[in-house]
């Protein structure tokens, strides 16, 4: 008879609270401050309840590398959230697991690849200046609401060669469709899950009409939809319709909110802190004006480079991340029983002061090939995760990500009006607190 010697073991420190209610009425609405407390008093593990459901909380670096070392071993990409699976589908990559998440991760590693992306380089740009140039009308914007509307333009337009999505309904159906994945499992026309499947109805079907028309025409498109159904006719692969349109959504979904999230930290961090804003415009102005933007162009500008890396490890677009325990285990003389669920947070590895020097400091000259902050351990560094379900699209954000700032630097100045509530909120993903406006003005 096998006995799991992880049986033996205490289970981490902590509170569940009541049955069913856990700590409900503490941990959402307090997260940052309530995590920290965590931390502090119990240290990188700890058990906690959390809507009814168990849950062992890991934090720090070693904690956060066992869960994201040990995928399909120890834990699993958990279903605790039945209305996320019910509005987005079951297929899309981040509700996969095993072989079918391998096979669907390799498959649009495929969409994604540097060849696809130099593709995209001039209409990202050209986009982007289409926006600067409607900022400038204005005297002031708000900020996360117009970068917002960016990236849904954006996304889509690479995605599947939409234009002016934002002028569309597209957004309030996906807004709709997020607000009833935290909600209760009713789907009445009058409850936010029926809203919410109402408004996936409509955006699924618009968006499979554009794959079917897609499908008969001789060429496919240099977009990721066509670059997806050619990959498909070569490789024999037999994704379905309804398969590519969860992926389609999915891609739009994270897309979206990263991109946001990653674009606004930056305008926010660089602008209080303007000796870092000057060095990216001294950097820019060396460049050569008449050299076309490239990927090449892009990796001289290693000030950005760094400035991006810093933006990112102070405000993750990705919060964290859910497991379920597939087996017993154990992490520092603590069981893990099967079964549980697991959540762990990234901006306690991008902070943690063993291997991030005054973790707290801007400071992108951590970033530097003498210093290489990043570099002194494996996950180290992983603004997108980690591990086998690092996303996919981490090298598509970049690319974004540099584009726009060259091409804000080429065409305005900004300045944040005065007296405002910078404070970035980092759950669930990193945004502003507070509604902030800029101004920009044409060079």
């Amino acid at each position: 008879m096998n006995i799991n010697p992880a049986s033996s073991l205490p289970l981490p420190p902590g509170n569940l609270g009541l049955p069913f209610i856990g700590k409900n009425k503490i941990f959402p609405k307090n997260y940052q401050d309530y995590i920290k407390e965590m931390y502090e008093k119990y240290g990188p593990i700890y058990k906690t309840r959390i809507r009814g459901k168990k849950f062992i909380y890991f934090q720090g670096y070693e904690a956060v590398k066992f869960v994201l070392t040990n995928e399909n071993k120890y834990f699993t990409s958990p279903i605790i959230f039945k209305n996320s699976q019910i509005i987005f589908g079951k297929t899309d990559i981040t509700r996969l697991v095993g072989k079918e998440h391998r096979d669907r991760q390799k498959l649009l590693a495929q969409v994604l690849k540097k060849q696809a992306l130099n593709n995209y380089i001039n209409t990202i740009h050209n986009l982007s200046q289409g926006y600067f140039l409607k900022w400038i009308k204005s005297d002031f914007v708000d900020l996360y609401f117009e970068i917002n509307n960016y990236t849904l333009d954006l996304v889509l337009k690479l995605l599947l060669g939409i234009d002016s999505a934002s002028e569309s309904e597209i957004g309030n159906y996906l807004k709709d469709m997020m607000s009833g994945l935290n909600t209760i499992p009713l789907a009445f026309p009058w409850t936010k899950l029926g809203c919410a499947l109402k408004s996936k109805d409509k955006l699924f079907n618009q968006f499979e009409q554009i794959i079917v028309k897609r499908q008969k025409e001789s060429d496919f498109g240099s977009d990721v939809l066509g670059i997806l159904l050619t990959v498909r006719e070569q490789t024999h692969n037999q994704i379905t319709i309804t398969e590519i349109v969860e992926q389609m959504v999915n891609l739009l979904s994270l897309g979206k909110k990263e991109l946001s999230s990653a674009l606004t930290s930056f305008l926010i961090l660089t602008t209080e802190h303007l000796d870092v804003l000057n060095l990216l415009q001294i950097e820019h102005e060396k460049l050569d004006k008449s050299e076309p933007l490239s990927f090449a162009k892009l990796k001289k500008m290693v000030d950005l480079e760094q400035v991006i890396k810093e933006v990112l490890r102070l405000a993750p677009p990705v919060s964290g991340g859910l497991r379920e325990v597939l087996q017993d285990c154990s992490f520092q003389g603590f069981r893990i029983p099967k079964g549980w669920n697991v959540g762990y947070r990234i901006s306690s590895v991008l902070q943690d002061p063993e291997i991030y020097e005054q973790p707290e400091r801007f400071n992108p000259e951590r970033f530097n090939l003498v210093n290489a902050e990043d570099q002194k351990k494996p996950l180290c560094y992983i603004p997108f995760g980690g591990g086998v379900r690092e996303c996919i699209g981490k090298e598509f954000a970049y690319l974004v990500i540099k584009i726009f700032i060259s091409a804000l630097l080429d065409n305005c100045s900004w300045k944040f009006k005065e007296n405002q509530d910078l404070t970035i909120n980092t759950f669930p993903v990193a945004r502003p607190a507070n509604k902030i406006e800029v101004c920009f003005t044409q060079k």
